[in-house]
């Protein structure tokens, strides 16, 4: 079917378009909202600029589509396959993305608002600049993810899977990271504050510099995790996992460490005031002033070894 028998179609109140073949087909610019392509091919179509508000694209075929600058606002994607797909700067507020395949898609400054994501696949995506505040991402793939400068604020983030993503500078405050997969991902600069990432693994990830004012890191895994200038006013470690975590510089201030593993830490210049450090292990820990070591072993710090002039 070529573009301007669809166009025909719509004309005349007609929506359902499923299930039919439009390879390669050229919409830009078009108004289609409502229409349903449910299982239709619209692999590598040109739907630049074109208004989707509404439309169904439930298990449809957008491979290597271009959808730069359209509007799909409360579009149903469910289960579409996008891979490859061009959709920066496209509006996708409230859109249904459950379980969507997006491996390697292009959603710079594309804007996700309260958008349904859960059980997508977002590897290798880019994500820059995208706004995602509010949206529910639970249990979705975004493993190698570029998320430099994205807004994620208040989103649902719960087991999602960050494995090696890049999340330089995004906004994260407020979001639901319980049981995350951070592992080696780059969080330079990042504002995390009041987020929950408790029971999150963050093993060997890159948190320099980033703002952590307030968040839940109860059993948190943060093996040899870089925490180098991090604010970490007001956050709760509870039997936090830090061995060999690098906190040079770090702010813990009225910090909850009750129980806290920092085996092997590095602790140069490091701000404890007014931290509970109740059982809390500092076996080979370095970096700590002789003022610092006494003042822990009085609150209840374990393992600090003072050394005699």
């Amino acid at each position: 079917m070529k573009a301007k028998d669809i166009l025909q179609r719509y004309a005349t109140q007609e929506r359902n378009f499923q299930s039919i073949r439009f390879n390669q087909v050229s919409l830009s610019g078009v108004d289609l909202s409502g229409a349903d392509f449910s299982y239709a091919n619209l692999s590598c179509a040109d739907l630049n600029q074109s208004i989707l508000k509404r439309a169904k694209f439930i298990w449809c075929d957008l491979n290597q589509a271009n959808l730069k600058n359209s509007n799909l606002d409360q579009a149903n994607l469910l289960y579409a396959s996008l891979l490859w797909a061009n959709l920066s700067e496209a509006s996708l507020i409230q859109a249904n993305l459950s379980n969507a395949r997006l491996n390697h898609a292009n959603l710079q400054s594309a804007c996700l608002n309260a958008a349904n994501l859960t059980n997508s696949c977002l590897d290798v995506a880019c994500l820059t600049h995208a706004d995602l505040r509010g949206a529910d991402l639970f249990q979705a793939n975004l493993k190698g993810v570029d998320g430099t400068e994205a807004i994620f604020n208040q989103a649902k983030l719960c087991q999602t899977n960050w494995e090696e993503a890049i999340l330089t500078k995004a906004l994260l405050c407020q979001t639901d990271l319980e049981g995350a997969q951070l592992h080696k991902t780059i969080l330079c600069g990042a504002d995390l504050s009041e987020a929950d990432l408790v029971e999150a693994d963050l093993s060997d990830a890159d948190l320099t510099g980033a703002i952590l004012r307030q968040v839940a890191l109860e059993l948190a895994i943060l093996v040899n995790t870089d925490l180098s200038d991090v604010d970490l006013s007001r956050a709760s470690l509870f039997k936090a996992n830090l061995e060999g975590a690098v906190l040079d510089g770090t702010v813990l201030v009225d910090a909850d460490l009750r129980y806290a593993n920092l085996k092997d830490t590095q602790l140069q210049s490091v701000n404890l005031s007014g931290c509970r450090v109740k059982g809390a292990l500092f076996t080979n820990a370095i970096g700590l002033s002789r003022t610092q070591k006494q003042w822990l072993i009085e609150k209840g710090a374990l393992n600090i070894e003072i050394d005699d002039y």
